[in-house]
């Protein structure tokens, strides 16, 4: 289900540039999935994380691919004297104290003509409603046991997302919903395992998400 995530922000990403002929930097690799499909897709990948277990990780799983680079560094230190097509926080900037440390310096890396995708999770998703409507969170901006046990420290609307890149210095080129949803993740995975719905109704669902923005289970900026 989190591939599925993916594959869906990088096709609305692939809206607004080349990505077959992009070198991309993207901040918060982990253990690689998302680095093992940019692999595939683009010129070059520099990925950065600071977790030395998470990079042996994604060492592993895009199997030293020749176009791939990682440095282990947390994003607020991390320096380097080269520019890209893209810049990538997929579910980054929930983890980060204060993002408007981070944002402002991004622009150093980035071309000219250069695209940065941000996505984060979203307030008023459909599943965080229907948690408030069942008495599992006061307000929809909550952090859920599940927000804590990942490093969540803010749960995002688009008005706080769009705030921050603008007071970041950016412009705003296109917005996109994510991964459109009713229930919970962990509920999602359960109903694909049991081909409750496949892949036709994923992909289904990445329309509306882009036709119901304000419920999407996730914003992409």
């Amino acid at each position: 289900y989190e591939q599925y995530k993916r594959f869906e922000f990088l096709d609305k990403l692939n809206n607004y540039l080349d990505l077959k002929n992009s070198a991309v930097l993207e901040f918060g690799s982990a253990s690689g999935q998302m680095t093992e499909i940019l692999s595939k897709l683009t010129k070059k990948v520099v990925a950065v994380d600071g977790s030395s277990e998470f990079i042996r990780i994604a060492k592993e799983r895009v199997h030293d691919a020749e176009n791939v680079i990682f440095y282990e560094s947390y994003f607020e230190n991390f320096t380097l004297d080269e520019k890209f097509n893209c810049l990538i926080l997929h579910h980054i900037l929930e983890h980060i104290e204060n993002p408007l440390i981070l944002l402002p310096k991004l622009s150093t890396y980035l071309k000219k003509d250069g695209v940065i995708a941000i996505s984060v999770p979203n307030a008023h998703a459909l599943s965080r409603q229907l948690a408030v409507k069942m008495g599992l969170l006061d307000s929809v901006y909550d952090l859920t046991e599940n927000d804590k046990h990942h490093g969540h420290f803010l749960v995002y609307d688009w008005k706080i997302l769009e705030e921050q890149i603008i007071n970041s210095g950016f412009s705003i080129i296109g917005k996109h919903g994510l991964a459109f949803k009713l229930f919970s993740d962990k509920q999602n995975i359960e109903m694909l395992n049991a081909n409750i719905i496949a892949e036709e109704q994923i992909k289904g669902l990445w329309q509306l998400a882009d036709e119901l923005p304000e419920f999407a289970g996730a914003i992409m900026i």
